[in-house]
């Protein structure tokens, strides 16, 4: 594992990119107890803000094909509306010490925002998928904006960080400065669906030995690749880059690691069909120097300051405040 994999913590993401931003504004007029959720000093969360972030959680989350049964739904909505509850602390606080964003920042973040999009159409898409009009969500991006000035100027303006901090994580971690043995390699694939019957296995494999035997006699490697292959590498001649053995999948891994530069496996095959492997450069596992580790290390480390300084003050927010939960 290395520096680069190492998890970071998110919930300060999180609470500033999903919770502040994303999340529409709260209502503040009374409404009938039983569509709360909850409330904060004067402020009202209603059930129509908590089902509004749920749905694009489960939305989210079916675009990458995940599903939540009832328990875990049950947990979300707990943790949606816990993160509905802090923001809105901090939002109070902001306002409480006049902090507020002028609209030409606000303006910039809409149109960065835009500039996500191919088009308009995809843009006008996402909110309606959030559920909010441009109006609404350039309020949100204001609030977040604001509470986001709240955070820097109160709550982390005075992060610090020794360098003896910085070294001793580094000695104390050495496993994830270690960067695996890797290898450069180029391939041939010639696929095979799943549903494939017997006559098309054999024939795909009559293939690839075609194939390896023109290797044998001389033909450039990159050349039949370009010609040949059904990877979206062929466009590189086949150049799969360097990868480590946990990269690709096992067989492919111990039919590469086990090949010297210039040499080309025999026939491997995988669930994504019969493969040709060509080695050209190996790269010895090593140790990431603490000078090159340094700037990873020490932004890891300041996050995690961040985070415990918002929880902190967020914390002292919350005792101070007047929070009534109703059954969800």
């Amino acid at each position: 594992m290395s520096i680069h994999q190492y998890p970071l913590p998110f919930r300060l993401a999180l609470a500033l990119l999903v919770g502040i931003l994303l999340f529409p504004a709260v209502c503040t007029t009374a409404q009938a107890a039983e569509q709360e959720v909850a409330r904060v000093n004067d402020t009202i969360l209603s059930r129509q803000d908590l089902d509004r972030e749920m749905k694009l959680i489960t939305m989210n989350l079916k675009r990458q094909g995940r599903s939540l049964d009832e328990a875990q739904l049950k947990q979300y909505e707990e943790k949606v509306r816990d993160t509905l509850i802090n923001r809105t602390l901090l939002e109070q606080a902001a306002k409480g010490m006049k902090i507020t964003t002028p609209d030409d920042q606000v303006a910039k973040a809409l149109e960065d925002f835009k500039g996500r999009f191919p088009d308009e159409a995809g843009y006008r898409q996402a909110l309606g998928e959030m559920g909010v009009d441009e109006g609404q969500f350039r309020a949100q991006i204001k609030t977040g904006l604001t509470i986001k000035t709240l955070i820097d100027q109160t709550v982390i303006q005075d992060i610090s960080l020794a360098d003896e901090t910085v070294r001793g994580f580094y000695d104390a971690h050495p496993d994830l400065f270690r960067r695996p043995e890797q290898v450069k390699a180029s391939h041939i694939l010639v696929q095979v669906p799943t549903t494939a019957d017997e006559a098309k296995k054999a024939e795909a494999l009559a293939s690839i030995q075609g194939l390896k035997q023109r290797i044998n006699d001389g033909e450039p490697f990159a050349d039949l690749a370009r010609e040949y292959s059904d990877c979206p590498s062929k466009a590189r001649g086949g150049d799969l880059g360097f990868f480590s053995r946990e990269q690709m999948v096992q067989p492919f891994s111990e039919a590469a690691f086990a090949l010297q530069p210039g040499q080309v496996s025999d026939v491997v095959t995988t669930r994504f069909g019969y493969h040709l492997i060509r080695v050209t450069e190996r790269k010895p596992e090593t140790t990431v120097a603490f000078d090159e580790a340094r700037e990873t290390i020490s932004e890891r480390l300041r996050q995690e300051q961040k985070e415990e300084k918002i929880d902190n003050y967020i914390e002292k927010l919350r005792k101070a405040a007047d929070i009534k939960r109703f059954p969800l």
